[in-house]
């Protein structure tokens, strides 16, 4: 009786879903991801294209009442794609498909024409910007001058150079340089004109060519070191030339002994041979791509190249350049689209001064992250290591490398406390208290796990995003380095923490601290002033063991006397 009472309400049950075929939601559009597709199956079956990822999932009507479901991503050509959703929908095993799109729960800015500016989004600018925006790393614009127009805050804009007319004035008197310059950082979120890659970095007006929009390697070479000598440790160069020089090559040199990454364009030949200076050793040579993420036909390409950035396409019509505001040919100010690896350039500049800006200060360090994160693309001598992706370069520095760092703290901790109950210096039922675990994430960084959901917006606590080991380089000269990154301040908290009765909270600030410099030594993520490359990862090591040995030494009780 009972089976025939519930036979009728299941079959119904059953037909009710397997009518069910919501209408789609999402179409191809402008944040679609080209080539992606995510479908809804009643049951596993053949499918177009390149499986990407699969999983079994409730059914979203009835749970596992009936029958699990299948949710399946798909890789296809884009070209194809439109076609594939369509033929996908009209089958009866099909419960849903649509194209993988991308969301951004994120800041974005009030500038009118940003929606224009395809070249921001697609380095990844606007997700990164939620955790870093480039506060205190200065870019120096080693180009034509920065022309003080009204969306660049001249309260970011410090004191340059002039080497064409040896003067101080290194006002623009060409349009190339204050281009470049708005897009490493154009003022963003004022409710004018458009945005740039980091908007809170500084920028150094260095002149080296002329309103002729040329220069001497001579010229090149001193405006390289003026730059680092005053506070530059992103250096932007959308020039070159295809003559190789001594002076500029030491002039590279020395900038990165001195701990700023040079960021170059590739060239415009529209083959094979990247200009100098990109190509030499030391510079981070940068080629151009379009709004389909594909080499600009204008774009030189080798070797060198480390990585590709958007430099526009303007074959595709004006707006597949990349806008920027900057003075026109009657020096008037005007957002205008420019295309070129001088272009390019400028996101991958930004990008740097993000990452710098988390307390990455090893140029070999930024390029590295910036290359791992760097989305593939293929032949790398057009793309180097891929296209750029600033958004997964912070995500990588503020949650990656904080799980590392804090892997180092727990594992030292737990090793710390092992060895003290060992010998009886720390009894078996005494366990650290809460103050211990939380000193320890602090001392570590931890915060800058959240750091992608949004301290960016409450904009004097964005200093979380970094590890408390790189505070004083952020608001200190350079030089102020060697107090985070050294044992200096867990070593002197440790001697009056016993008296005060605070020796949990000191020992767990102690090991959270030597995580992240144990982090810096390995990684090699920092550079000290004045010290040699080959010696800060043995003073980092160094500095580790001794935050170490001040954790452990405040976990022995105070003797009876």
């Amino acid at each position: 009786m009972l089976l025939r009472m519930t036979k009728w309400p299941l079959l119904l049950l059953a037909l009710a879903a397997c009518s069910r075929r919501p209408a789609p939601v999402i179409e191809l559009g402008d944040d679609a991801v080209p080539g992606l597709i995510d479908v809804e199956l009643r049951a596993p079956g053949a499918l177009p294209g390149k499986v990407i990822d699969q999983d079994q999932v409730e059914d979203d009507l009835y749970g596992d009442l009936l029958s699990p479901e299948v949710d399946v991503e798909i890789e296809v050509d884009p070209a194809d794609e439109a076609a594939i959703l369509a033929a996908l929908r009209a089958r009866k095993d099909v419960i849903w498909a649509e194209p993988v799109v991308t969301y951004q729960a994120l800041w974005i800015p009030n500038d009118p024409d940003f929606s224009k500016q395809w070249h921001l989004k697609a380095a990844g600018a606007p997700s990164a910007w939620d955790t870093t925006r480039g506060e205190g790393v200065t870019v120096a614009v080693i180009d034509t001058g920065i022309f003080p127009v009204d969306d660049l805050d001249p309260e970011r804009i410090v004191a340059g150079h002039n080497f064409v007319g040896r003067n101080e004035d290194a006002r623009d008197d060409h349009g190339h340089g204050t281009h470049v310059a708005g897009t490493i950082a154009q003022s963003t979120g004022n409710g004018k004109g458009v945005a740039g890659m980091a908007p809170d970095a500084k920028l150094m007006p260095v002149k080296v060519l002329s309103a002729f929009g040329g220069g001497t390697s001579h010229d090149i070479a001193e405006g390289i070191r003026w730059a680092v000598d005053h506070g530059a440790r992103v250096l932007n160069l959308s020039l070159g030339g295809g003559g190789r020089s001594l002076a500029m090559e030491s002039a590279v040199a020395y900038a990165r002994r001195r701990g700023a990454i040079v960021v170059c364009a590739a060239g415009n030949g529209g083959g094979p041979g990247v200009s100098y200076p990109a190509a030499y050793d030391g510079a981070f040579a940068v080629s151009a791509v379009g709004p389909q993420g594909k080499l600009a036909p204008y774009s030189s390409y080798g070797r060198e190249v480390a990585i590709a950035a958007p430099g526009g396409d303007k074959s595709q019509g004006e707006e597949a350049g990349v806008l920027q505001e900057t003075i026109d040919r009657d020096g008037q100010a005007a957002y205008l689209w420019f295309q070129g690896t001088s272009m390019a350039t400028p996101h991958v500049a930004g990008a740097a001064a993000l990452v710098m800006s988390l307390g990455v200060t090893s140029p070999g360090a930024v390029e590295r992250l910036l290359a791992s994160t760097a989305k593939s693309a293929g032949d790398s001598q057009k793309y180097g290591a891929g296209l750029l992706d600033a958004a997964a370069a912070v995500r990588t520095e503020t949650v990656w490398w904080t799980l590392w760092r804090l892997a180092f703290a727990i594992g030292g901790a737990l090793f710390a406390l092992k060895h003290a109950r060992a010998i009886g210096q720390l009894k078996s039922s005494e366990k650290p208290a809460g103050t211990f675990w939380a000193a320890l994430g602090l001392g570590a960084g931890a915060l800058a796990m959240l750091a992608p959901f949004g301290a960016e917006r409450v904009h004097f606590l964005s200093f979380f995003a970094v590890p408390p080991a790189a505070w004083p380089t952020r608001f200190l000269p350079a030089a102020a380095g060697y107090v985070g990154w050294s044992a200096l301040v867990p070593f002197a908290i440790a001697l009056p923490a016993r008296a005060l009765n605070k020796r949990w909270l000191a020992a767990g600030l102690a090991f959270g601290w030597a995580g992240v410099l144990l982090h810096a030594a390995i990684w090699r993520t920092i550079d000290l002033p004045y010290m040699p490359a080959l010696l800060t990862p043995i003073w980092l090591l160094a500095s580790a063991i001794v935050a170490w040995v001040a954790g452990r030494g405040l976990l022995a009780r105070e003797p009876v006397r």
